[in-house]
């Protein structure tokens, strides 16, 4: 099944803060890097949409979230229809599950 996929305004401002962190702790070449690899795992779920996993919150899994690991962060989605709409993208270091509070 292929499937498209759309990141939402809020999924491209957090890939923007973390090409940011990225640039202000090592270069513009590490930032370019790891938003690549963000990207491209976020890619290859058009093609395997199933990929993912659940997530650490039950809440988040009941509502059909799933995420999908890139290496030091990871991408939060839903598959509706044939569309996988990336809603954040955050640091597996942080609380990232409370990014969904106010939804």
């Amino acid at each position: 099944m292929k499937c498209k996929v759309e990141i939402l305004p809020s999924a491209w401002e957090d890939l923007k803060r973390i090409e940011d962190y990225y640039i202000l702790r090592f270069d513009v070449d590490t930032a370019i890097k790891v938003s690549d690899s963000i990207l491209d795992s976020i890619e290859r779920l058009e093609s395997f949409p199933d990929s993912g996993s659940q997530t650490p919150d039950a809440w988040l899994n009941r509502k059909g979230y799933r995420m999908v690991i890139c290496k030091k962060h990871v991408a939060i989605y839903r598959l509706v229809e044939d569309t996988i709409f990336v809603y954040h993208i955050a640091d597996t270091q942080t609380e990232y599950t409370k990014l969904f509070a106010g939804e």
